[in-house]
This record gives structure tokens, C-alpha cells and sequence, in this order.
């Protein structure tokens, strides 16, 4: 009988020392991530019937990132989204957009978000014919990276490649190349 009285006191202390405090959050997330071309232009300034050409591309990226608590308890987290880019005609990738958003999740639900990225343009000429060369310049995407966070720790991070989401795991990499934007690298 005392280890019941006991056991029942334990109890109690338990229950109203956990009301004093913050309530629990999930730290079990899923990330998945379907990735789509978003909208893409094509704009031919001349065309020759030897095959030489002028055009300028510009597309952007669309990603439905679904959200899912794998946990009992509900879960608020924060996703964060970056997209990266290269120059069109070489290499050296930089941070060209990036956002994030607040998402409640119930236990055992899912959330969806859309994110679209900016847009980037390349410009291509091609003369085989004449001159024999291929010019082209401005940017194209080359990655990105999501990444779902309770508080300020990181807890899920899917990434467009592998070497992507190894470097987000990374918080001294991650900071170096989202700090490389267009221009300061």
C-alpha cells in the first residue's frame, strides 16, 4: 500500500512539473521532395538553315516538398528551402534564392508545400558554319537543398544530389556556400 501511495505522489509531482513547461514538439520528420522544371521559356532571336542560332533560356524550379510527423506528438517546424546556380559556361556554384516557412503538423499527418524559385537566364549563339564557335552566358540551376528545423536545430535536410545534402549537414560547409551569391564568391 505505501508503494502505491508513493508511486501515486511520484505521479502527480511528474504531471504538474510538466505543465510548467514548454510543451513537447515532434523531432521525427519525413521530407520528401518532387522535383519539376517549373516554367521554362526558350526566346530564338535568328535561325539560320545552316543550324546557327541565337536563343535565350529561362526557367525556374518547382518543388512540392511534403511534410510528415512520424511522431505521437504534434509537430511545429520550420522548413527552409535554397537553390543554387552555376554560370552557364563554367563552374562555381552560388546561393540565387532561398525562403522558408512555418508548417504545423498533427501526429502521423503530412503537409504540402510548393516552392518556386527564382528565374535564370542563359544566352546561347551558335555559328558552325562561319566561325566555328559556341558563346554562351548568364546562369543555370544547379541544386537545392531543403531542410526542415525545430527551433535552431537541424533535424531532416534532403538535398537535389548527394554531395548537396552532405555539405547541408555540415553547418560550417552549409554557411560557406550559402554565403557564395552571385558575384561573392
Amino acid at each position: 500500500m505505501k508503494r502505491l501511495g508513493f508511486f501515486l505522489v511520484l505521479f502527480l509531482v511528474a504531471t504538474f512539473t510538466a505543465q510548467g513547461q514548454a510543451p513537447a514538439t515532434s523531432k521525427s520528420v519525413y521530407l520528401d521532395v518532387v522535383e519539376s522544371t517549373g516554367s521554362s521559356t526558350t526566346v530564338n532571336h535568328w535561325r539560320d538553315i545552316s543550324g546557327n542560332y541565337s536563343q535565350t533560356k529561362t526557367s525556374s524550379r518547382e518543388l512540392a516538398v511534403t511534410v510528415r510527423n512520424m511522431s505521437a506528438l504534434p509537430g511545429e517546424f520550420e522548413v527552409e528551402w535554397y537553390f543554387f546556380g552555376k554560370p552557364a559556361n563554367g563552374t562555381g556554384r552560388f546561393l540565387y534564392d532561398k525562403g522558408s516557412k512555418k508548417v504545423s503538423v498533427a501526429p502521423g499527418a503530412s503537409e504540402k508545400l510548393a516552392v518556386d524559385s527564382k528565374e535564370l537566364s542563359a544566352h546561347t549563339v551558335r555559328d558552325y558554319y562561319y566561325y566555328g564557335y559556341n558563346y554562351t552566358s548568364g546562369d543555370k540551376a544547379d541544386g537545392w537543398v531543403i531542410r526542415a528545423k525545430v527551433g535552431e536545430e537541424v533535424i531532416r535536410v534532403k538535398g537535389s544530389n548527394p554531395l548537396l545534402e552532405q555539405t547541408a549537414q555540415d553547418p560550417a560547409g552549409f554557411e560557406k556556400i550559402t554565403k557564395a551569391t552571385k558575384g561573392h564568391k
